[in-house]
């Protein structure tokens, strides 16, 4: 079975068979749906690798992420690929479980490839990375990473915005002391999240100190861990937002298991509201970021082929976080909670 075969059953020519495999150049949809309808009937697989050569292209696309196990980053994949294939394009992706090598390694398999595109969507982008990708041929879109220098194209994240809305939230239902379930102090991009966390909460009036900053892991565990902490600090805040979603709901794992009451002692808010956000007891209010949106931005990034020619901030995308208010919130006590002496 060829090309050919497929172009007479569709009543058109091998170029236009082409084009709407590759999604090269627009046909119209009467057409396309020709083309695809004689694919179909003729069970024709396309040559991928006859057509790369003739085209210098792979058809493929990298896809970095940090964490398989997050459901923030299978719910991106599936929307990163889902745009891909409709372009005729597969994607192969890696996971990094924030580990600055496995994310060197994982690029070096990827160029290996000669994959058209890398989109990196995750948090431990190192100097060593940066300096890579400056020298490779392919385009290359970073997730929410400011200090990535050399005219890159960006998706960003407006967690100013996000961490704005939660606390104004928090401060119509009466709180006046926040704390902080960080990610790893080793990520920039987690320390980065911490330094907005700190100039918003002063912006909007809030209390916080040291000992109310925890550094977390972006993973059950540490959320395990910070509540143990907090719920047995002598003078704890009565609000909590945490890194991501996983965090929060470790952290109201273990509020439940110590027989501690979210939210009459402490309100606790995540970000990225995955499906599990709606599971756990009592359900988490969190800031929804679209995993379609980061996805879209990525994808059409690589698929443009951004001129590093042109200024950083022309090439920058930013996605909007917004409150979605469940049970995990609600109004401060009227006196600080202060642990039990043992």
């Amino acid at each position: 079975m060829d090309m050919l075969t497929v172009a007479r059953r569709a009543k058109v020519s091998t170029a236009t068979v082409s084009r709407v495999l590759s999604g090269s150049r627009p046909v119209t949809a009467e057409v396309a749906a020709r083309v695809r309808a004689a694919i179909e009937e003729l069970n024709y697989t396309p040559n991928s690798h006859a057509r790369s050569l003739r085209s210098g292209k792979s058809n493929l696309f990298g896809l970095l992420v940090s964490d398989v196990r997050n459901p923030f980053f299978p719910d991106a994949i599936e929307h990163f690929e889902s745009l891909a294939t409709a372009q005729g394009i597969d994607v192969i992706f890696s996971n990094t479980g924030y580990s600055p090598e496995r994310l060197m390694s994982g690029l070096r398999r990827l160029l290996d490839r000669g994959v058209d595109g890398i989109a990196v969507l995750t948090s431990e982008v190192s100097d060593e990375l940066v300096h890579t990708l400056r020298n490779v041929k392919v385009p290359v879109v970073f997730l929410n990473q400011p200090a990535v220098q050399g005219n890159f194209p960006i998706v960003r994240v407006d967690y100013e915005r996000g961490y704005r809305e939660a606390m104004e939230h928090l401060s119509m239902l009466g709180h006046k002391d926040i704390g902080f379930v960080s990610g790893p102090n080793t990520l920039f991009s987690a320390m980065r999240r911490k330094e907005v966390f700190l100039q918003v909460a002063k912006d909007c009036g809030f209390s916080t100190r040291d000992e109310w900053m925890i550094e977390g892991d972006h993973r059950l565990g540490g959320g395990k861990i910070a509540a143990a902490r907090f719920f047995t600090m002598r003078s704890a805040p009565t609000a909590i937002l945490c890194s991501n979603d996983l965090t929060a709901i470790g952290f109201i794992h273990t509020a439940n298991r110590l027989k501690r009451s979210i939210p009459q002692e402490m309100s606790v808010i995540g970000f990225d509201d995955i499906a599990m956000s709606e599971m756990v007891q009592p359900a988490l209010t969190t800031l929804h970021l679209s995993r379609r949106e980061i996805a879209a931005h990525a994808f059409f990034a690589l698929q443009n082929g951004e001129d590093r020619s042109r200024k950083t901030k022309s090439m920058a995308s930013t996605v909007l976080p917004q409150l979605v208010i469940r049970e995990s919130t609600g109004v401060a006590p009227e006196k600080p909670r202060v642990a039990k002496e043992r």
